[in-house]
């Protein structure tokens, strides 16, 4: 979920395609080439993923800010109307 994950996964992704760059330079040996590309396809479902979850829990962090901005706001247009009673009353 946190970012040192994902950029984990996506340094192992990067190793894993120069290792793919090198089996087929030196050997072409078609059973560690898919090895090496199912393990890729792996990691990006799991970046795919990570992102996904910080994605949700960006938004939701966005939105109780909102919410609470919008509670602030409330509250100090109800202190203002009160003071003016307030002094309307006084006065």
């Amino acid at each position: 979920m946190d970012a040192n994950t994902s950029t984990t996964a996506k340094q192992q992704i990067r190793q894993l395609k120069k290792q793919k760059a090198e089996i087929i330079a030196a050997s072409h040996d078609r059973k560690k080439i898919k090895e090496v590309q199912r393990k890729v396809k792996l990691l990006k479902r799991e970046t795919r993923a990570l992102a996904q979850v910080k994605k949700v829990a960006a938004a939701k962090a966005a939105a109780e800010a909102a919410t609470r901005e919008a509670a602030e706001k409330a509250a100090a247009a109800s202190a203002a109307a009160a003071a003016k009673a307030a002094e309307a009353a006084a006065g």
